[in-house]
């Protein structure tokens, strides 16, 4: 028996660079819960793309880019492939990582990296930076 899988959403993939000394790490207001966000750029090719992450993997993110900054790397150090989710309102779309997969020939920078993100997580994000970023979908009314 064949079945469809039918995705309910737009998916984007690419293959680029995270500039790390571009992210943005805060917390996203829903409701009364707040949630670890990062906004960051991957450059791929001569294109820079906008992309968000929230929660753990927002963490993971945030950890790999602190680590690349305090081994100070070259800017295009964090190769990764990134899959993500279109999140569009009328007059905006943003792309957020579901996943990201990590190219980077360091082991001690992954490793000093993981470590960082394990700790974030375990610790629920205390510690984590406090400004608010807000999405940009704006409602046309």
């Amino acid at each position: 028996m064949f079945m469809t899988q039918h995705t309910p959403y737009s998916v984007a993939r690419f293959d680029g660079a995270i500039m790390f000394n571009s992210i943005r790490a805060g917390l996203m207001k829903t409701g009364i819960t707040k949630s670890p966000i990062v906004f960051f750029k991957v450059r791929a090719g001569a294109q820079l793309h906008p992309v968000w992450a929230l929660d753990n993997l927002a963490m993971e993110i945030y950890a790999y880019c602190e680590t690349a900054k305090a081994a100070d790397v070259s800017e295009t150090h964090l190769q990764v492939a990134v899959t993500a989710s279109w999140v569009s309102g009328e007059n905006f779309s943003n792309l957020f990582a579901t996943f990201v997969e990590w190219h980077i020939a360091s082991s001690e920078l992954r490793k000093r990296a993981r470590l960082i993100s394990a700790e974030l997580i375990n610790r629920k994000g205390h510690d984590w930076p406090a400004d608010e970023l807000n999405i940009p979908v704006a409602t046309v009314r």
